[in-house]
């Protein structure tokens, strides 16, 4: 049975790499922030957590696909809805 990492010569794109880590790192930010919300937290709170926890994730394997003024964006989007 083949899988698409065990072909070499699709030039090494994975799963994990490119726009789709990006987008999964973004959509990580949106859970984690409307679970901070749901729970009551502050906006200040979610930012601090989310950060951490971004930072924590890439601590090893390089930069962030995600910029720290992004995380504070998207953080506000999810605290904007519903207030």
């Amino acid at each position: 049975m083949p899988f698409c990492w065990m072909d070499e010569k699709e030039g090494g794109q994975g799963p994990t790499q490119g726009a789709s880590r990006e987008d999964a790192t973004v959509a990580e930010i949106r859970d984690r922030a409307a679970v901070m919300r749901r729970l009551g937290h502050s906006k200040a709170d979610a930012i601090h957590r989310c950060m951490g926890n971004l930072a924590w994730a890439f601590s090893v394997s390089g930069q962030p696909a995600v910029s720290p003024a992004r995380v504070r964006k998207l953080v506000g989007e999810v605290y904007g809805k519903a207030s």
